[in-house]
């Protein structure tokens, strides 16, 4: 189950990094994804803010820094289908999982490991555009836990 976890974090960063203005997916000023890890800010605007339905049975929200930024994290959250109006238990692996990389270390923190919690909610839903709230406590593999607060996001899915 790690493994594959961690294989989805990493494959993740590529699939965040990669999007960019140039491949003809129209990126918002307005797209944000916000949220503070353990009481430190973590605000994300434009092409590194967005949702993306990545086959029919995995959907994820994204507030990626810029890969070149020091201590660059990667703040997602994995849905096994794409979701509608309503709550979300991130403890759940069949729900899905709030989940941080940090590449400095290689650290994956994940809800579903054990000790792990959240909740997402999605308040408004289109064909083209995914706003919601979330908070969570993600845990390593070694059991340091990551604190997500204040979580909201306002995201073109792509």
């Amino acid at each position: 189950m790690r493994k594959i976890l961690f294989g989805f974090a990493v494959a993740s960063i590529f699939i965040a990094c990669s999007k960019d203005d140039s491949d003809g997916t129209q990126v918002s000023s307005t797209d944000k994804f916000e949220c503070t890890i353990d009481g430190k800010a973590h605000s994300i605007s434009g092409k590194f803010a967005f949702a993306d339905k990545i086959s029919e049975d995995l959907f994820g929200i994204y507030g990626s820094e810029d890969q070149t930024k020091s201590g660059f994290k990667n703040v997602y959250i994995s849905l096994p289908k794409e979701p509608s109006v309503g709550s979300y238990d991130l403890s759940k692996n069949e729900n899905g999982s709030g989940n941080i990389l940090e590449t400095s270390s290689g650290t994956l923190y994940n809800t579903n490991f054990p000790g792990g919690s959240g909740n997402l909610t999605i308040t408004e839903k289109t064909a083209t555009r995914i706003k919601g709230t979330f908070e969570f406590d993600a845990v390593s593999p070694t059991n340091e836990h990551r604190i997500v607060k204040a979580g909201k996001f306002d995201v073109l899915i792509q």
